[in-house]
């Protein structure tokens, strides 16, 4: 698993196990949801913070049962995070 930096763009609240981030580097600034192990809020992960996320991709095949036909979703899962800049800690 690698380490990709993001910027958290939407408020975290104490029952998610997801954050929305913009990762570093993407020019499109294309918004991702990353599924975490954690709890983010508990973590002290907060908008506009940048954090380091070690991010695995899983694979999801859906098959409508009327048509047969298959969707494919995949998923961002984090089981890791480190703080890089946090917004309001001089951090």
């Amino acid at each position: 698993m690698k380490f990709y930096s993001a910027v958290i763009i939407e408020s975290i609240h104490p029952n998610d196990q997801s954050v929305i981030v913009i990762f570093e580097g993407d020019k499109r600034k294309q918004h991702f949801e990353v599924h975490c192990k954690f709890n983010p809020y508990q973590h002290k992960l907060r908008k506009w913070d940048v954090w380091h996320f070690k991010i695995r991709w899983e694979s999801e095949i859906f098959i409508d049962k009327k048509t047969n036909k298959k969707s494919y979703f995949t998923h961002l899962k984090c089981d890791e995070a480190i703080p890089i800049h946090q917004a309001g800690n001089g951090k």
